[in-house]
């Protein structure tokens, strides 16, 4: 297997213009794939901590491509979300939401017979350059924020990753519900995120046993995360 490290972290900018390699021109923004089927909880969740649902307000369903409720402020677990995979398989990313704390690393793999090319145009002057299959590259994000993935080959693909200053956060399940459990008690500033919806933000005190309800209405498409 061929690992390429790359270079030094670059900061995430949202929204910065960063072309792949050779300033080929980021192709046109693609649909992204369905969300892949996060399982609702069956099990009692674990307090304290805090647990609800994200929904849109144009059809009071949950976002068909999933999302993320985390923790802004809350404290960061040592060796909790320091690092992720994302494969790309059937010219399709996998997950389609990575999630990882500031400082944590993504490698990115190959598995198709295709050769691929990831960058991100919110990352400026990176790639992975040319993945073959089973290739794999490596890099640190150190700056929080929503960054799409693109491939230079293969414009329908889009992915993302989700880099967050904590380390508490919940995948939605395929109903909009989430848990994000054993956190320890205080007052913390939870956001709610969706593949391109603005974010919510709201502030959540968590006691010291059981959980805390926290419901978010995400507003219509307008961002471009």
């Amino acid at each position: 297997m061929l690992v390429r490290h790359m270079g030094p972290a670059v900061a995430v900018v949202a929204g910065a213009l960063g072309l792949g390699c050779g300033n080929t021109p980021a192709p046109a923004t693609p649909t992204p794939a369905a969300a892949s089927a996060v399982p609702r909880a069956t099990a009692a969740p674990r307090g304290p901590g805090v647990t609800g649902t994200v929904l849109l307000s144009s059809s009071h369903g949950p976002p068909t491509s999933g999302g993320v409720v985390y923790l802004e402020d809350a404290p960061k677990q040592p060796g909790v979300a320091m690092s992720a995979t994302v494969d790309v398989d059937h010219k399709v990313f996998s997950p389609l939401i990575a999630v990882i704390t500031t400082g944590g690393t993504v490698t990115f793999g190959n598995k198709d017979a295709l050769t691929h090319h990831v960058f991100s145009p919110d990352v400026a002057q990176w790639d992975t350059g040319y993945l073959r299959k089973d290739e794999t590259a490596v890099r640190r994000f150190e700056s929080p924020g929503a960054i799409a993935l693109l491939c230079n080959i293969h414009p329908e693909m889009l992915g993302y990753v989700l880099v967050i200053p904590s380390t508490y956060f919940g995948k939605l399940a395929v109903d909009g519900g989430y848990v994000i459990a054993s956190v320890p008690p205080g007052t913390y500033r939870a956001t709610a995120w969706a593949p391109r919806m603005p974010p919510v933000t709201q502030s959540v005190t968590i006691g010291q046993a059981g959980m805390t309800t926290a419901n978010f209405e995400l507003p219509p498409q307008g961002g471009t995360h």
